[in-house]
């Protein structure tokens, strides 16, 4: 009982800590200024450069979740279960030429809804 209780305290976090807390309880106010991304077109080359960097994120967040999977503290597969998510994620940015689509890359859902039909 203790260890999962542990083990979904460790998944909290991890998440928390890889998403950013701020983003999942505070509704952020757009700049004035800011740009409507629908207007926003993006070069091949600034593609190119997001890209690299995105996937370099991909990489370390999977690499973080095997950690916690050869140190017990999750099990594979959940961390299946999340690196899943990291790649849908990193293919709906790519497909979306890297700008991001309301608070959760297109959708008006609030945070963490599409996780509930998977409950």
């Amino acid at each position: 009982m203790m260890r999962k209780f542990v083990g979904v305290l460790a998944a909290c976090l991890l998440s928390m800590s890889i998403f950013g807390v701020t983003s999942s309880f505070a509704e952020v106010e757009k700049p004035q200024d800011a740009k409507n991304t629908e207007e926003v077109k993006l070069t091949d080359a600034q593609k190119a450069e997001l890209a690299k960097l995105h996937k370099s994120i991909l990489e370390q967040k999977k690499q973080l979740i095997q950690k916690y999977v050869e140190f017990g503290v999750i099990p594979k597969e959940q961390a299946d279960k999340m690196i899943q998510r990291f790649e849908e994620h990193y293919k709906m940015l790519e497909e979306n030429g890297f700008i991001f689509k309301g608070r959760h890359g297109g959708s008006d859902r609030g945070p963490h809804e599409h996780h509930k039909s998977e409950e």
